[in-house]
């Protein structure tokens, strides 16, 4: 009997099938009627100022598609070092997107460092703020230390989508419907200053997103 493929006898997703996935999430992603809110203008400066990006895990999965290639290009994403990033981390090599490997409960101390690089080179760190496990909407206090350690502004950034399925998951992973306005709106930037503790910088990140979160169900 001819052997059948399967992701769970394969540490790595194949190239092919990557590229396949990336032009499906594309051509879905195209059907959005996309607008971009950054009143702030914090996209414009990505060339000339480094920032932390904040989201939620539930709204990230279309990130790469939707975001034009001017911006993501001076971003870099934290995946999880599991198995299941290391299909992620291929997926969105095919979107050009820069990646540090790590998470709170995987490498999370050599992610840190690695994104402290990183931002030495002008790329701003993209964090689901909430992932990899959750508590939905609740603030794991990564992001806030980057910022502050690196004396970045931190900026909270939804994607919105007007209609979409909702996952039984443990962050109630929002499927966007074809068609449906998405609109991607960036927060006004917090400036933390030295003297905010960890907890303090969680709670405003968490105030500030949730200001900007929309849930429709």
């Amino acid at each position: 009997m001819s052997k059948i493929f399967t992701l769970k006898n394969h540490r790595n997703l194949p190239k092919p099938l990557a590229w396949l996935l990336a032009g499906l999430l594309r051509l879905y992603a195209w059907t959005f009627r996309v607008r971009i809110e950054d009143p702030f203008g914090i996209f414009q400066n990505l060339d000339t100022r480094v920032c932390t990006f904040a989201i939620w895990h539930n709204r990230v999965l279309f990130a790469a598609p939707i975001l034009p290639k001017r911006y993501r290009k001076w971003m870099t994403a934290l995946i999880s070092a599991s198995r299941d990033g290391e299909y992620i981390s291929t997926l969105v090599k095919c979107f050009g997107v820069h990646m540090v490997r790590g998470s709170s409960s995987h490498g999370g101390a050599r992610a840190l460092i690695e994104l402290r690089r990183a931002m030495k080179q002008g790329y701003s760190p993209f964090l689901t703020v909430d992932g990899p496990r959750g508590p939905r909407y609740t603030i794991h206090p990564g992001a806030v230390a980057l910022a502050l350690s690196g004396k970045v502004p931190l900026v909270p950034m939804l994607f919105n989508a007007k209609h979409y399925w909702q996952l039984r998951s443990w962050d109630r992973m929002q499927i966007p419907w074809p068609f449906t306005r998405m609109t991607v709106t960036v927060g006004k930037p917090l400036e933390l200053s030295p003297e905010v503790s960890i907890d303090e910088g969680c709670e405003l990140l968490r105030q500030a997103l949730m200001e900007i979160t929309n849930d429709y169900m």
